[in-house]
């Protein structure tokens, strides 16, 4: 080993013309020829000091379906949008970490043509419906506050149909805004709304469909819900690491 970091030296020293110390050139060479440290690696665990960091077990299971499409806001951020449309109808799961106070905020649009309000190619009226369901008990029911923002054919009238639409306020997914003007959502059965398989494929014990008053003429719905703490019961854990 000594001779061989003395002939790199020797070569070191050779390179520069010999104007080189040559125990500086002996250590340079040592010191090359140090193995490296390795670090990281499986199975390393990376500690915070501040404090606890969320797992994937720390998550709760979100169920969405909606006839026909929507898009779920929780806390004021997008948590998912309907990958869907129209048809075929599907459910949408997604992993969701709860911070509470939890204000759920959700727009679903049944599938209607802007001037007439109605599906393929103005050949029949359709229906909504929306029903949700969180692994942490959260559930929807009547008690969701919701509010029709396109309403048509008015009367029903599908031989001269006529609409009428009302501004959708630029702060509707807010944690702030105040909806306490608007009316509570009410509840429908299965029949009436006339789910596909993939609705019987999820879990919604417990859950609610819903819409606005108007199950066929409604169209464009906004539902909001404020959860203080889990439904279930269980206690939320806190992580300091992501307060704002």
């Amino acid at each position: 080993m000594l001779f061989v970091l003395l002939f790199h030296a020797f070569l070191k020293a050779k390179e520069f013309g010999g104007r080189i110390d040559l125990a500086s050139a002996v250590v340079d060479s040592f010191k090359a020829n140090l193995p490296v440290k390795k670090t990281g690696g499986k199975g390393r665990k990376h500690k915070s000091k501040d404090g606890q960091k969320p797992r994937i077990e720390d998550t709760i299971k979100v169920n969405v379906y909606a006839d026909n499409w929507f898009v779920l806001y929780v806390n004021g951020e997008m948590v998912a949008v309907d990958s869907i449309k129209f048809i075929p109808h599907n459910v949408i799961s997604v992993n969701l970490l709860p911070k509470y106070p939890m204000t759920i905020t959700v727009m679903v649009k049944d599938n209607a043509d802007p001037q007439t309000a109605m599906e393929y190619k103005n050949s029949n009226i359709g229906d909504g419906g929306f029903i949700l369901k969180f692994s942490d008990g959260t559930v929807t029911d009547s008690s969701w506050k919701a509010k029709n923002f396109f309403h048509g054919p008015i009367g029903g009238n599908i031989k001269k149909p006529q609409v009428s639409r009302k501004e959708i306020p630029n702060d509707w997914y807010t944690v702030g805004f105040d909806d306490s003007a608007w009316s509570n959502a009410k509840e429908f059965t299965e029949e009436q709304v006339g789910p596909k398989q993939t609705f019987y494929d999820t879990d919604f014990k417990g859950a609610k469909f819903i819409w606005s008053s108007d199950l066929k003429l409604d169209n464009t719905v906004i539902f909001r819900k404020r959860i203080s703490s889990p439904p279930n019961g269980t206690t939320p854990k806190q992580f300091p690491l992501l307060d704002d």
